[in-house]
């Protein structure tokens, strides 16, 4: 029988956006919803609506002092004195907006909840979760509070021996590496942009393995730029059996970053969203049914499309060849300005799926992967 799929999200994040101008302030969960109704791809029964993280669930992986600073900041809408410097709120980065707080509580919740529905046999996919540069005592990256770093937390508290996080976002995951560093329990597996180029800038080296009884627990694969579909699944088809056969995870955690796609602005990456379709199923075929969650993305027609179309997948349904008449009327309504070079792309208004851009594996990706898995060897 088929495992029954289940979409976490609200439309309550339309009035939960970051600041404006700011790279988040576009519509992702609420667009993605309106996308799939559009397409007859959702039913009022998959839909499950996200609630709010408790502040026991917050706990598992922020410092109290750090949450409090952030209802205080969300109660005035205002920067208290000297929070800007010790937490790292109120910045252009980081903005005061209702997304900071309410927002955050709300995708953090939505990832227990996936959590939960997969414990109770059930798969579930929340858009708004992967917030993975959050550290327990300051914002960073966009990020406030690291759902992925406390939904991997509920899992170990629940028993769990042996939980894999894999994150396919564009930049690296540096709140939740830092914080399972030294952890034997957690394997932080990331591909990412390298630092040498990209956010988070200091964090992400190939050489950064673990420490202590974590020592090995940690893998990084800081990619090129350029990188496109034949590499990225070269590297997922090298990786990830290897990390499944040396750390033999009970469930693993996955983060769908959709910045990888050539569309978005804050990478340089060329990913089609039929490549990152693929990375999608080369993972479940490797490491079975796990607990998904979105990630960045920064162009909002590119981040539906791509999430739509591992829906369908999740969900067990055929991909549609054309956009339907309300669909393209759903992503043309989007108040979202192109840079005028990317004008021309009219096929995001036409089709759901992408035809692949495969590329070839540069001897450079080939040698990274070689050095990487030695180490395992």
């Amino acid at each position: 029988m088929p495992v029954q799929a289940r979409l976490i999200g609200s439309f309550n994040y339309k009035s939960l956006r970051y600041t404006k101008n700011h790279p988040l302030r576009i519509p992702r969960v609420s667009l993605l919803l309106e996308l799939l109704f559009s397409l007859g791809l959702l039913e009022e029964g998959e839909l499950v609506e996200s609630r709010p993280a408790l502040w026991d669930e917050l706990i598992l992986f922020h410092e109290e002092e750090y949450l409090k600073a952030l209802e205080e900041c969300d109660r005035c809408m205002c920067v208290k004195d000297g929070y800007r410097e010790r937490f790292n709120i109120g910045t252009y980065e980081n903005p005061i907006s209702p997304a900071m707080w309410k927002g955050s509580l709300l995708a953090t919740g939505s990832s227990i909840q996936v959590v939960e529905m997969f414990l109770g046999g059930s798969i579930a996919f929340n858009p708004a979760g992967g917030m993975h540069h959050a550290y327990p005592s300051r914002a960073r990256g966009f990020c406030f509070i690291n759902d992925p770093g406390i939904a991997i937390q509920y899992l170990l508290e629940r028993g769990f021996k042996r939980v894999l996080y894999v994150d396919l976002d564009a930049h690296h995951c540096d709140g939740v590496q830092d914080f399972f560093y030294e952890e034997d329990r957690v394997f932080v597996l990331s591909l990412h942009q390298s630092p040498d180029y990209a956010f988070p800038f200091n964090k992400g080296y190939l050489q950064e393995r673990g420490s202590g009884r974590g020592k090995g627990y940690n893998l990084n694969l800081p990619l090129p730029p350029g990188i496109k579909d034949g590499e990225l699944l070269y590297v997922l088809e090298r990786t990830l059996p290897l990390v499944r056969d040396v750390f033999k995870p009970e469930v693993y955690v996955l983060q769908l970053g959709t910045d990888m796609l050539r569309e978005d602005y804050l990478s340089k990456f060329e990913v089609s969203n039929g490549g990152f379709l693929r990375a999608f199923d080369l993972v479940r075929e490797v490491l079975g049914e796990g607990i998904y969650l979105g990630g960045g993305g920064y162009h909002p027609v590119a981040l539906a499309r791509a999430w739509a179309l591992l829906w369908c997948r999740m969900s067990n349904r055929p991909i549609q060849d054309r956009l339907t008449p309300e669909a393209r009327k759903v992503l043309l309504s989007v108040d979202f300005e192109e840079f005028e070079e990317d004008a021309s792309r009219c096929y995001m208004y036409e089709k759901l799926l992408d035809p692949p851009n495969y590329g070839e594996v540069r001897e450079k990706v080939k040698g990274l992967v070689d050095e990487a898995l030695s180490y395992y060897l």
